[in-house]
């Protein structure tokens, strides 16, 4: 009887981490909440993974009164291992069609202070939020559009 106890808490837990849910992500910038919508996401385990892409057709626009350089603040769920992001400038768009800045955040909550974000411009942000659990993983991306004014 004791021999199966240790296998049952060991069940037990691969069960509670396989339903767990993939963590959300909050951005706030100078204290304002951000809104954005689901861009992809995929989960996957041992045998198998599942991808699905939103394609949002409308992606929210925050404006928010703030000095510059801007931070922008993260804040994800349980199970997040890393939030990256790519920053693109809507009006004068790089050459080579890539972002104008991308960052990393490790862990589930930080800062990035932008380089690149100037007041009264339109930036469309891509978040990547990493995350993992005992016998799942995956990303969920989310996509918001900024503009910053003094």
């Amino acid at each position: 009887m004791r021999s199966r106890i240790p296998v049952g808490a060991i069940l037990a837990a691969i069960l509670i981490a396989a339903c767990g849910n993939r963590p959300n992500v909050s951005v706030s910038i100078a204290g304002e909440p951000v809104l954005m919508v689901v861009a992809s996401s995929s989960e996957g385990t041992a045998c198998s993974t599942s991808i699905g892409d939103a394609f949002p057709q409308s992606v929210p626009l925050t404006i928010v009164r703030a000095a510059t350089p801007v931070a922008l603040h993260f804040e994800a769920g349980q199970g997040a291992t890393e939030i990256r992001g790519w920053i693109y400038d809507i009006a004068a768009p790089t050459t080579t069609g890539g972002p104008n800045e991308e960052f990393t955040v490790p862990g589930r909550s930080g800062e990035y202070v932008s380089r690149s974000i100037v007041p009264n411009r339109t930036y469309r942000v891509l978040t990547n939020v990493s995350w993992s659990f005992l016998v799942t993983h995956g990303e969920v991306s989310h996509i918001f559009e900024m503009r910053v004014q003094p």
